[in-house]
């Protein structure tokens, strides 16, 4: 469940004083501003106070999925991440994995009967939000803060892939079902300590805590999840994060922290090409 927290990551610390998940990157006398998200936060969070300086010196603000043609493809995701026809959870899983899925369902009030015909993928991700939810999360996240905000400003919004590029990832059908569930409820067994976890480490600025504890760990649990969540959508991006770059508009990068840490990192590939990296406060 580790990766899928990543995603749906809630904000529970203000810390403005500390190194944050922001970087500033320059070349060639243009740069842009890289921050790393959560998706997810409840009403006494607070975002560092550098993501809005940031944004205030942006011109253009970039997320993974452009908004409004996320909110639009909502429908699209849902069936997506329905299971096809003899695919269903109590049919891939194996039946030792199937009955503590059963047992975890039952326990935690979970309704078995929708979870079941979704893929492994789409039950993780339901049970993660169920679970945020439960302790006072919304989808009002800092992607969807910022996003918000660009529409209001009428600030230039584009997206790094489409909401089908971002859907084919996440349901990669190379993915080991057994694995996806397990990961999943072994986790939810101590969700809050990973979560607080993850926050301080990721914006307190501490990348390689987040990359040992949540990114290698996705890397051995799941690795055809790491592969086509992780390192595909890095290496797609990165060429296009360059052309930004390159440009006199300032942009505002705003993706999953997940993606930022690693030698597979977008922070760490521009690195290499040249670029000047700052992490800021």
């Amino acid at each position: 469940m580790k990766h899928l927290l990543i995603l749906l990551l809630v904000l529970t610390t203000s810390l403005s004083q500390a190194k944050t998940f922001m970087w500033k990157v320059e070349k060639d006398g243009q740069h842009a501003y890289i921050g790393g998200t959560v998706h997810l936060l409840r009403a006494e969070d607070e975002i560092p106070a550098t993501y809005y300086k940031a944004y205030q010196a942006s011109d253009v603000l970039v997320t993974e999925v452009e908004l409004e043609e996320l909110l639009g493809a909502a429908f699209a995701m849902s069936a997506m991440g329905m299971a096809e026809e003899g695919q269903t959870l109590d049919k891939v899983l194996s039946p030792e994995v199937y009955e503590q899925f059963v047992k975890f369902c039952q326990e935690n009030k979970f309704p078995l009967d929708s979870l079941t015909p979704l893929k492994p993928q789409m039950a993780s991700i339901n049970i993660v939000m169920g679970l945020m939810m439960r302790q006072g999360a919304t989808p009002e996240g800092v992607d969807m803060t910022f996003s918000k905000m660009a529409m209001q400003d009428d600030k230039k919004r584009i997206g790094l892939e489409t909401a089908m590029e971002q859907f084919d990832a996440i349901f990669n059908k190379d993915v080991d079902p057994d694995k996806i569930i397990l990961s999943t409820l072994q986790d939810a067994k101590e969700a809050g300590t990973l979560l607080d976890k993850m926050i301080s480490g990721l914006f307190a600025g501490e990348v390689e805590m987040f990359k040992k504890e949540f990114l290698d760990a996705m890397k051995t649990e799941t690795p055809a999840f790491y592969d086509s969540l992780v390192v595909r959508r890095n290496n797609n991006w990165v060429p296009k994060v360059e052309a930004m770059i390159a440009t006199p508009e300032v942009e505002l990068i705003l993706v999953g922290g997940l993606h930022l840490v690693g030698d597979i990192g977008v922070i760490e590939q521009l690195k290499a090409k040249g670029y000047t990296v700052t992490q800021l406060d």
